[in-house]
């Protein structure tokens, strides 16, 4: 080992050695004053050391020994405080001393301007650090009192002690020197504390990174098992309502007594309610995850507001209410918009007003203008009730979520449908508008931009209103698979296409769908995504590849809630999709669009059909 290891070893030794021991050791600031004592103290043994021989004689020495003896019992007694943990104690002691100490440097020198008068600076320093500020302020009292008393009294005083024959350079350089280590205590102890404060700033960052990392584990956890929850209700929920809402529409092509088609009426329009519901909890999910999308195509918007008119009819005079609507004559008929959704925000908004009216009218009004862009028009949808009113304070509260105001015995349903409503106005470029006033009712304004529909494209709305359809005479023997594995679901599909004229056939899972299809070749294919033992999305591929496979229209049918995996299902094979519940029109007119179908709407008549070129005749 070389005499530097020794050196470096032996320093650290000593000051390992000259560390603060006892119950203040694991005290920052105790171990910094211990420090700092200890430094003067070993400062000041130097100092005497050298500057006693020059000192003139022994009588002189001696009076400077025995002041250097009594200055040092202000130190020692520090560190035995401190050493006995009686940390305020000590730091009395030691500010005590040290405004002593400076006070008679001052005195004897007779001279304000030395160095020494720094010490008042530095001692409410000290104090704020070792104390607080109580006792900074009244170190701060004492320091100044003493510097204004000695300012007063300028000249030497007549207390006896020899004058060293020092330079004053070397007393300045002296006294700067236990001036920096006075004023280097503070600083080590902010700048240590800076320290503590960054480390501790970097764990409290590093903790709430790793809670932030766990909680976003955890909503990832909870949305997933939520997705996975709405999709299980969908397919659980709208497959049954899917065979409800069919079976009603075959039943009413049946020509039922008048007395059937109010039985048959009232089971559809429960069915529907009751799908709206769940479609009110699945469109909340969806529109919170950013999934809501539209569906726009041309529609009847007259036929849609009227059929809405009727279906609320019957609630307004259950409750004795007068359902009134008013059309402005320039409306126009055919638009480009997303019906159902369209059709759902006039549900909601007439349903509150019917529930929370109870005697007085409730009104429609629909208006339109020319829109900002052509091709486009700005429709008003004005709904006005005499019905209770809300306060102002109300009026944004009934937007959000599960929130209900009014008469608790009034308040049914899922508290969804208004923030449903206001979602789907924005979606489409809307506004949304209320005013409402306590006893004298609400009124809720709904303006939409909408886009006029073509007149190519306004034939086929027409046709959807004179449906059942009919196969016109003179087409191919169209043959269709219908690929379902719920028996009630494939009987309807398949009741309805075959009263259409269509042949066909049934599989009950994917291998049976790929068998049929190479032993008799249909047309189209109906093919249900959640089979059993193969599913229907590698049915598809197979089918795909065999021999005729890519002519073959497939379009899936699924119950699921989310449409977001379109584009997928399109890359998969797929040439179209129904989601369940789906409604007859939406089957027959998916078959046209592929395969250039050829409908009547009623038996017998040819004057009304509806065809798409694309199909492949056998």
């Amino acid at each position: 080992m070389n005499e530097r290891s020794l050196a470096r070893r032996g320093v650290r030794s000593v000051l390992l050695a000259l560390r603060l021991r006892g119950p203040l050791s694991a005290d920052p600031t105790a171990q910094i004053l211990h420090a700092l004592v200890l430094a003067l103290t070993i400062w000041s043994a130097i100092w005497t050391i050298f500057t006693l021989p020059l000192y003139p004689n022994l009588m002189a020495r001696l009076v400077r020994l025995r002041f250097i003896m009594v200055a040092d019992l202000v130190p020692v007694t520090t560190l035995i405080l401190l050493r006995l943990g009686h940390f305020r104690q000590a730091t009395y002691v030691y500010l005590t001393g040290q405004w002593a100490q400076a006070t008679y440097n001052i005195a004897i020198n007779g001279s304000i301007e030395i160095t020494s008068t720094a010490f008042y600076i530095t001692l409410p320093i000290l104090a704020t650090w070792l104390l607080g500020f109580r006792e900074a302020f009244w170190t701060a009292g004492v320091c100044l009192g003493s510097a204004l008393i000695l300012a007063l009294r300028q000249g030497p005083t007549s207390v006896f002690l020899p004058t060293a024959p020092l330079r004053p350079p070397l007393l300045i350089w002296a006294n700067l020197v236990q001036l920096t280590l006075t004023a280097a205590a503070p600083v080590a102890h902010i700048l240590q504390t800076l320290q503590q404060y960054k480390e501790h700033l970097e764990q409290v960052v590093e903790q709430r990174t790793a809670e932030l990392v766990i909680a976003r584990d955890q909503a990832d956890s909870a949305n997933r098992a939520k997705s996975t929850f709405l999709a299980n209700m969908s397919h659980e929920l709208r497959t049954p309502l899917s065979v409800i809402l069919a079976s009603s529409d075959l039943l009413n092509e049946s020509d039922p007594t008048p007395d059937q088609r109010e039985d048959i009426d009232r089971i559809s329009h429960s069915g529907k309610h009751l799908l709206g519901l769940i479609d009110n909890v699945l469109d909340v999910a969806k529109i919170e995850s950013g999934k809501q999308e539209l569906a726009i195509a041309a529609s009847d918007l007259l036929s849609t507001v009227r059929m809405v008119i009727e279906m609320m009819r019957g609630r307004a005079e259950d409750k004795h209410l007068a359902l009134i609507y008013y059309q402005a004559p320039d409306v126009p008929r055919y638009v480009r918009v997303d019906a159902p959704k369209l059709r759902q925000i006039l549900i909601n908004l007439l349903g509150n007003a019917i529930k929370f009216t109870r005697e007085g009218a409730v009104e429609l009004r629909l208006s339109a203008k020319p829109g900002d862009e052509p091709g486009y028009a700005q429709f008003c949808f004005d709904i006005n009730d005499t019905g209770v009113g809300m306060p102002q304070h109300d009026l944004d509260r009934i937007f959000e979520p599960f929130q209900q105001v009014g008469n608790p015995s009034q308040q049914a349903g899922t508290g969804l449908g208004l923030t449903i409503t206001r979602r789907f106005v924005e979606l489409m470029g809307g506004t949304l508008l209320v005013e409402s006033e306590v006893g004298r009712g609400s009124c809720f304004v709904v303006k939409l931009p909408l886009e006029l529909a073509r007149a190519s494209e306004t034939y086929g709305v027409e046709l959807a209103a004179g449906y059942p359809f009919i196969l016109e005479s003179g087409q191919p023997d169209w043959r269709v698979l219908i690929v379902e594995d719920d028996p009630e679901s494939a009987t309807v599909l398949q009741k309805m296409l075959t009263r259409a004229g269509f042949q066909v056939r049934v599989a009950e899972n994917g291998v049976l769908a790929v068998e049929a299809f190479q032993h008799w070749q249909p047309h189209f294919i109906w093919m249900d995504l959640g089979l059993p033992q193969l599913s229907g999305t590698e049915a598809t591929r197979r089918i795909r590849q065999l021999d005729g496979g890519a002519e073959t229209k497939i379009a899936a049918i699924t119950a699921a809630a989310d449409a977001s995996g379109y584009d997928g299902m399109r890359c998969a094979g797929f040439d179209d999709i129904a989601f369940k519940p789906f409604r007859q029109t939406e089957i027959f007119f998916c078959m046209a669009r592929h395969l250039g179908v050829c409908y009547s709407s009623s038996e017998g008549e040819g004057k009304n059909s509806h065809q798409q070129a694309g199909g492949r005749p056998s």
